[in-house]
């Protein structure tokens, strides 16, 4: 392991929002034609996300094991009002994959339903979250950061 000396906090530094926003997004399809489709045009808006949304947290499609048919977007982002509204939604290829679903939505091929959740403090997402909160902390209160 290796150890930072102390670093004192500073102005600079934003805070991590403390509540995540996340939606789950629940799409179920008419048939396997329109779920490929839909599987075919969240790619390369799933490989954006990874690669220019560091904001995102998280951002997964998830196929049931049940229904075929049916599929779970779970999107995860450091807050509401940046990460989602200001960075993900603008993003180009969100705009461009978002027509695609409202048309597959229009035809009757998709049902989607979701909500909305903001975390409760209650267990865990993933250990990197906790990992940024942690060190985050420990860089504000001007105590030693350790690298493992």
């Amino acid at each position: 392991a290796r150890s930072f000396s102390s670093v004192a906090p500073s102005a600079s530094i934003k805070k991590v929002p403390k509540h995540p926003f996340s939606l789950l997004v629940t799409l179920e399809f008419q048939d396997s034609n329109a779920k490929q489709e839909f599987l075919k045009a969240i790619e390369p808006v799933a490989a954006y996300v990874h690669s220019k949304e560091p904001t995102t947290l998280s951002y997964q499609v998830l196929q049931s094991d049940q229904n075929p048919l049916q599929v779970l977007l779970l999107e995860r982002y450091a807050d509401k009002e940046k990460a989602y509204l200001q960075i993900h939604k603008s993003s180009e290829d969100f705009l461009k994959f978002r027509p695609i679903l409202q048309k597959l939505s229009e035809q009757g091929r998709v049902k989607i339903s979701g909500s909305s959740y903001l975390d409760s403090d209650i267990g865990f997402m993933d250990r990197h979250w906790n990992n940024l909160l942690q060190v985050q902390t420990r860089i504000l209160s001007g105590t030693s950061v350790q690298e493992g």
